[in-house]
């Protein structure tokens, strides 16, 4: 054919990229398109709901600039509200979406990035060097975003910019290089590593039993819900929105619910708790999901067995972990693995829930959700009932 398609440019650039006697700067550029490319996707959405109500468009930018820090986990300030509640599972899409720019950019990378000798050693290290490349231009997008963010209405708090500037992109790396963290994992205790992988199933299995008791209130009470969204009068399009949000912190509400079986519960406002005894109720935030809070008054005494929930988890956890070591080691050598499983578990939902934030504004909504600290705690103790029995009865089945 006489003339080029799209793919063929595209290829023919990424092959002279390839081909540059500057590899670092090859993958700073990619690592810097990886960035713009989600960032210019969150702005557009933003710019169209903006301008479609009248609002001016450098506004609607540095808004949407925001919005994407937002989602990476940055804390921003209205007046004086905090709106400090990441959609985790937007996050989880804007780490994918880095992944896949990392593994594109970096894909003909061969070998550990890591050599033997010191710190400027490592540092020549062509592949660690492109690695850090791409990590700088996608942090250095992320900077300028932050900047851009000043001509919209949120003010992005400096101290939660690490997030998206720097955390997202590592994590993404990691996922697309593994072997950058190998150094590390070699040097972890062995009954951490042997505990890791059955702790992050147990997470999960929490956050999807937690979302599954959400999606259920959520049907219980539907036509509080519809009713809640309806007042709002967002439109097709403001609805859409909204409805696409909610969906996007289904995982937030998950982790209140897992706090709730765990025993510490939740809040939607102040003076709105939830736990096993009683459900309060108080204003609530115009937000259709959390019109599914349970009805106000106390439970009867059975609910309190929603703490089984936990300990049977924590007894699938020890199971898992317990399968992965040959079955005459010593107790002291399962014990330890199960105890990294629990710990694992409980910790890896905490630092989920505060990574999402529990704020939606000032007042009332400054402090929402689950309380991360009491709810590792709690879980610590129920998943470990659960471990405990697990364990012992391995041990009585090999005494006999």
């Amino acid at each position: 054919m006489a003339a080029m398609t799209v793919i063929d440019r595209i290829r023919a650039v990424t092959a002279d990229e390839q081909g540059d006697s500057r590899p670092e700067l090859a993958a700073a550029s990619h690592g810097a398109l990886t960035a713009l490319a989600s960032w210019a996707l969150v702005v557009l959405v933003t710019v169209v709901a903006v301008t479609t109500a009248g609002g001016p468009v450098g506004s609607a930018v540095g808004a949407g600039s925001a919005v994407w820090l937002g989602l990476g986990g940055a804390r921003l300030g209205l007046g004086a509200a905090t709106v400090a509640l990441v959609p985790l599972l937007a996050l989880a899409a804007v780490v994918v979406a880095a992944r896949l720019g990392a593994r594109r950019s970096l894909t003909d990378l061969d070998g550990s990035p890591f050599v033997e000798g010191g710190v400027r050693d490592q540092l020549a290290s062509p592949v660690l060097r492109r690695c850090l490349a791409w990590l700088g231009g996608y942090a250095g997008v992320a900077l300028l975003a932050w900047a851009v963010s000043a001509a919209g209405p949120f003010a992005v708090r400096a101290l939660s910019v690490v997030l998206p500037v720097l955390l997202v992109p590592l994590l993404a790396l990691v996922l697309a290089q593994p072997a950058l963290v190998e150094p590390l994992a070699e040097r972890l205790p062995a009954s951490l590593r042997r505990g890791l992988v059955p702790g992050l199933k147990g997470a999960g299995a929490l956050v999807a039993v937690g979302s599954l008791l959400v999606v259920a209130m959520v049907v219980l009470h539907i036509s509080r819900v519809l009713h809640v969204h309806s007042e709002l009068g967002a439109g097709v399009g403001g609805g859409l929105l909204l409805g696409a949000l909610q969906a996007l912190s289904l995982p937030n509400l998950a982790l209140w619910g897992v706090s709730w079986l765990a025993g510490p519960g939740f809040s939607v406002s102040l003076g709105a708790d939830t736990t096993w005894v009683e459900s309060q109720t108080s204003l609530l935030p115009m937000v259709p999901v959390l019109a599914a809070h349970p009805d106000p008054g106390a439970f009867p005494w059975v609910v309190r067995a929603v703490v089984l929930v936990p300990v049977a988890v924590g007894a699938w956890v020890a199971r898992d972990a317990l399968r992965g070591l040959p079955r005459l080691s010593r107790t002291s050598t399962k014990a330890s693995a199960v105890a990294s499983a629990v710990g694992v578990a409980a910790v890896t939902l905490g630092l989920l829930d505060a990574l999402g934030g529990g704020s939606l504004g000032a007042d009332r909504l400054a402090d929402i959700g689950a309380p991360a600290l009491r709810m590792v705690l709690a879980l610590i103790v129920t998943l470990g009932i659960g471990a405990a029995v697990m364990l012992a009865r391995d041990w009585w089945r090999l005494r006999r």
